[in-house]
């Protein structure tokens, strides 16, 4: 498991020459079901892995069965006589995988002496088996004529070439393995055998340095970043009205406005985007990005990328006829690119930002348009690509600075795999820009503690020494999504309700209920008060020995928003007390968190600094806790917890905790920060818990698997 466009396709690369040197001789890259996807890794791996380059076309030591634009195509067997490896780079598609199931049958023999191993990337797109298996206990005769119960066709031809070649390794790479963890560890076909539970390992990749993922665009690293811009409802309703005919496309608007004003602005916002890199050493003559994702449907987009052409025309007509685009673009630099650092004055930067629309280019990515986004053969371009689909897996978009995503979907793994603005942002994370609706950035909130959570299950696994089929692999539910499609899921199942090492906290406030603030205010002022004592540390004051009645009491008063799901006052304090009466959660710790920045409010007498945390949609934050303060009661403090690049590790926190002991931390937070009057500090809470005897939180298993 990586993380979305983290550099998986790196780490296979590695794998697969490490496996060249151990004897493997064929390797095969299941790369996705787009041309766009695996045109992209034949070029990578040709020249990272076979060694090609603009100076040497000559593949030594290589036989390549697949090229730059052609997939793989039957030829005579017995070019596997020849020395070397054999690479194939093929499309997850039922013809093409037919056709190397035929090319490999024919080579007879010959494939015992090619120790073979198979990459499936996006391994949790095509496939999974969303079907049935035929039973091997009832003959060909009884059931030949039973196609309902076969498997899917793109995981049976997989599952097929596995059986074929009697010396194989198949490693399954992806961001989003929820699909696969709930495959059937026990599932086999009568003709393509077992299925593809990931049986042996399930390994977390290292987070690269530089990444610039969940917790740095939605999570508390997200704070000074001010990447989100929301889009009204009355733009969202011109790009895509409701209610319209199947038939109906979008709306895009009159002649003289084609486009909303949050679409201007994020496309203006993109060419003064290009002009600031233009100017920034190490990225001239590199790719700049822009993804407009609004729709799946091809006329959708084709309609919306004529718009923006139109768009662009009419100001760069303005611009011929010498009118001036300058207080147009100061605006937006004033609105959207404030507090960044400009490479020249803002006359200069403007000028440029003029002629990089001109020459910038707008690209529909889609089965009708074509997919190819070409960045080899055109590294210096401005580009704006408007797709769905092509744009939502995958696919690196290099240079991606500025994203317009309406886009919705019911299921988690498909919308983190839509979010092509994660990756590496070096020298230019400043001008990174979501532009989103309100509920759609609450889903991304919500996905980072769900992804997290799966991090922290498989670090668990790791832990324990165990393989995935021995041990249950745990997924916290999303309060809004399903985690995968139903077809993908059909062994998942809800286990017991616990907060076992979780860390709850509230991401979601009442943030337009005035009175809901004051009493969660006066409320926190009479648990700080009425406990007493405490002593400054770094970071804020720490309350100890509080027994749990009183933390019970306060999380049961504590008000939360109505739509609140990961933190349940009245449930979390039922836990609590039943823990408590087992002997474990008896002993609690409140850390009251402040800020040297901040302006200073007294909590119960104790003087603080506000903590900022800033909006991500109407009523979200985000994630409110720093890891660092999840470890201020332990031994040692946080600094004993850090990882070897530096970052706290809050799960390794919570996984030192004794069971007997918790930690209530509470943020006051910087009213202002949240648009909030008549308050002087905006209360959020958040829990750090051990992990107790009663097992994880609330998650989702496949229920095939022993809950080890």
């Amino acid at each position: 498991m990586g993380y979305v466009q983290s550099g998986k396709t790196a780490n296979y690369t590695a794998v697969a020459a490490r496996a060249v040197d151990a004897g493997y001789r064929l390797i095969i890259v299941l790369s996705g079901i787009h041309d766009s996807l695996r045109n992209q890794t034949q070029v990578r791996l040709e020249r990272e892995l076979v060694g090609l380059s603009e100076e040497s076309w000559e593949a030594v030591g290589w036989t390549l069965l697949t090229g730059r634009n052609a997939d793989f195509v039957p030829t005579d067997a017995a070019i596997l006589q020849r020395g070397g490896a054999f690479l194939a780079v093929i499309k997850k598609n039922t013809h093409i995988l037919a056709k190397l199931i035929e090319f490999l049958q024919a080579a007879g023999a010959r494939v015992g002496d090619l120790p073979a191993l198979i990459i499936d990337d996006e391994a949790d797109q095509a496939s999974i088996n969303t079907r049935g298996n035929r039973d091997p206990a009832i003959s060909d005769e009884d059931d030949a004529s039973d196609k309902a119960s076969a498997p899917s066709p793109t995981n049976r031809l997989i599952r097929t070439i596995l059986r074929i070649l009697p010396r194989v390794s198949y490693v399954a790479y992806t961001a989003t393995p929820f699909a696969n963890i709930f495959i059937n560890p026990q599932a086999l076909d009568s003709e393509a055998g077992e299925d593809l539970f990931p049986r042996d390992f399930a390994l977390q990749l290292p987070r690269p340095d530089g990444y610039t993922g969940t917790e740095e665009l939605f999570g508390v690293a997200a704070q000074g970043r001010d990447v989100l811009r929301p889009v009204p409802e009355d733009d969202v309703q011109r790009l895509r009205t409701t209610g319209r005919r199947r038939s109906a496309g979008l709306v895009v608007g009159p002649a003289e406005n084609l486009i909303p004003t949050s679409l201007s602005d994020a496309f203006l916002t993109f060419c003064l985007a290009g002009a600031v890199r233009e100017l920034r050493p190490g990225l001239v003559g590199q790719p700049h990005t822009m993804l407009v994702h609004v729709s799946s449907r091809t006329a959708d987009q084709a309609r919306i990328a004529g718009a923006l052409k139109d768009q662009r025309d009419i100001w760069q007509g303005a611009l011929q006829q010498g009118q001036s685009l300058d207080g147009l673009f100061r605006g937006i630099i004033r609105s959207h690119l404030a507090g960044v650092e400009l490479p020249a004055d803002e006359s200069e930067i403007i000028a440029r930002a003029c002629r990089v629309m001109g020459g910038l280019e707008i690209l529909e990515l889609n089965s009708v348009a074509g997919e190819n986004l070409e960045y080899d053969l055109h590294p210096g371009r401005h580009l704006v690509a408007v797709g769905g689909n092509r744009l939502s897996r995958g696919l690196t978009l290099e240079g991606l600075t500025v994203s317009y995503f309406l886009r919705t979907t019911n299921m988690v793994d498909t919308l983190l795999q839509m979010a092509r603005w994660y990756g590496f942002r070096t020298g230019y994370e400043d001008l990174v820009r979501i532009w989103t609706t309100d509920g759609i950035a609450l889903w991304f909130t919500e996905l980072a503690l769900v992804e997290q959570s799966l991090r922290d299950s498989l670090r668990s696994l790791a832990h324990a020494g165990r393989r995935p089929d021995e041990m249950a692999i745990r997924l916290r539910a999303h309060s809004g999504l399903l985690l995968t499609a139903r077809n993908k899921s059909g062994l998942s199942t809800e286990v017991q309700d616990s907060w076992s090492g979780e860390h709850p906290q509230t991401v979601m406030l009442p943030l337009g209920n005035p009175d809901r603030l004051v009493d969660n205010r006066l409320l926190t002022e009479r648990l700080i008060s009425n406990i007493g004592g405490g002593r400054q540390i770094a970071g804020g004051w720490l309350l100890q020995d509080v027994p749990p009645e009183i933390i019970c009491d306060y999380l049961r008063l504590y008000r939360t928003h109505d739509e609140v799901i990961a933190f349940r006052g009245h449930e979390l304090a039922d836990w609590i007390s039943e823990r408590a009466g087992a002997g474990e959660l008896v002993n609690w710790s409140v850390f009251v968190a402040g800020s040297r920045e901040g302006a200073d409010t007294k909590i119960g007498g104790l003087l603080t600094g506000v903590v900022t945390r800033t909006r991500t949609s109407s009523e979200s934050i985000g994630i409110l806790i720093d890891p660092r303060h999840e470890g201020v009661d332990l031994p040692g403090g946080p600094d004993a917890y850090r990882r070897r690049n530096g970052n706290y590790d809050a799960e390794s926190m919570r996984a030192a905790r004794p069971p007997t002991e918790g930690l209530l931390i509470v943020y006051p937070l910087d009213p202002a920060s949240l648009g909030v009057g008549e308050i002087d500090a905006v209360i959020a809470v958040a829990l750090s818990l051990p992990r107790t005897s009663d097992g994880a939180s609330t998650s989702i298993v496949n229920r095939g698997v022993a809950d080890g």
